[in-house]
């Protein structure tokens, strides 16, 4: 009678352990809480573990190397009146790094002619004194214009390149 008695009360003590359990919540315990934003498991390529929220994945990219000569295009006297340059890409690019020294965001887009222009609500936005390196199309124009009225010289630079 003791044994019967003994394996009920583990049978029960076990039974309402199920009993009681919950399925996971829909956001894990601090996670940020939002509508869009949900935490995930990031699988890599032969579909192991590589991340998570605590330990993010870190993504590698190719260094920045130059193309051509090397040296920037340099896009002078850059104000709040659009200005087009007539620019050449080096056959090997496939990026390009804009580096904006100006106190005062800038705008660049590519055009088809001279005469077309790049507005204060049209092309990339590259905010003051940042680089950035994006991938590159094959324009022969480009248009530039600054976002408000520099204080000083504004000369933003373009270099081709591959990577980045």
């Amino acid at each position: 009678m003791k044994r019967f008695v003994c394996c009920f009360s583990i049978a029960l003590c076990l039974g309402g352990a199920q009993a009681r359990s919950e399925s996971p919540p829909p956001i894990a315990p601090g996670a940020p809480r939002s509508v869009t934003l949900q935490p995930v498991a990031i699988y890599g390529q032969d579909g192991k573990l590589s991340g998570t929220p605590d330990t993010p994945m870190t993504v590698l990219t190719a260094p920045f190397v130059r193309s051509g000569t090397g040296d920037p295009i340099i896009f002078s006297g850059i104000t709040t009146t659009a200005k087009q340059f007539a620019i050449s890409k080096p056959a090997d690019a496939t990026s390009y790094r804009f580096v904006n020294p100006c106190n005062v965001d800038v705008r660049i887009r590519k055009v088809a002619s001279l005469s077309e222009a790049v507005t204060q609500t049209t092309g990339t936005r590259f905010l003051a004194r940042s680089s950035e390196t994006l991938g590159t199309s094959e324009p022969t124009f480009v248009s530039l214009i600054a976002t408000a009225a520099p204080s000083g010289d504004c000369n933003p630079e373009l270099q081709y390149g591959r990577g980045g």
